[in-house]
């Protein structure tokens, strides 16, 4: 009888210890398998780097000769008066002000006070199933809602709960379907489905 009972725990304790290792190695499985990436980040404005196509005003106080509202080309320059050409593609606002007053405070002023400021942001974009579908100016505060009105509102056929976003971030490209909500970012191209029925 008792070696039975050993037989009969001996046998349940492995059933057990195989389950769980079962049951472990199926979670792990589900966990890698899952082939959804984050959504979109948005990183906010101070964040930004800029591209070509922004527009900056560079203000240098007390001297408006080294001051100027510049395009950022498509190589990724920028030329100030008297200080000449300027590589600000990739910089947020606060690295192009610090590499300015470098420039500055080398060549010209003696501890400048330099103010950037993005004056135009590069557009956003909206296709598909909307009445004016085109590129459009980024303000502050958007969201994909208002990113559709901006575009003459929904055509009869959109599938109003369904836009697809394609963003670039440093990482690479993103491509997510999103709501309503989710907020606009400059150089987003937005694309509204067609229903079917």
């Amino acid at each position: 009888m008792r070696s039975v009972f050993n037989l009969s725990s001996a046998r349940l304790a492995v059933v057990t210890v195989l389950g769980l290792v079962l049951c472990l190695g199926l979670s792990a499985c589900g966990t890698n398998d899952i082939d959804e990436l984050p959504p979109p980040s948005t990183p906010t404005i101070a964040e930004y780097r800029l591209v070509a196509g922004d527009r900056v005003a560079v203000t240098v106080f007390g001297h408006p000769e080294l001051s100027a509202i510049v395009d950022i080309s498509d190589d990724g320059q920028m030329e100030l008066p008297l200080v000449g050409k300027i590589d600000a593609r990739g910089k947020t606002a606060l690295e192009l002000r610090a590499l300015v007053t470098g420039i500055v405070d080398l060549n010209y002023v003696i501890d400048p006070k330099v103010d950037i400021v993005i004056a135009r942001y590069q557009p956003f974009y909206v296709l598909g199933e909307v009445n004016t579908p085109g590129s459009f100016d980024f303000v502050l505060g958007l969201n994909l809602r208002k990113a559709v009105a901006e575009a003459g509102g929904f055509t009869r056929r959109a599938a109003k709960s369904q836009a697809l976003l394609t963003r670039r971030t440093e990482h690479g490209q993103t491509v997510r379907d999103v709501s309503l909500d989710t907020s606009i970012y400059p150089g987003d191209v937005i694309e509204i489905k067609r229903r079917w029925f």
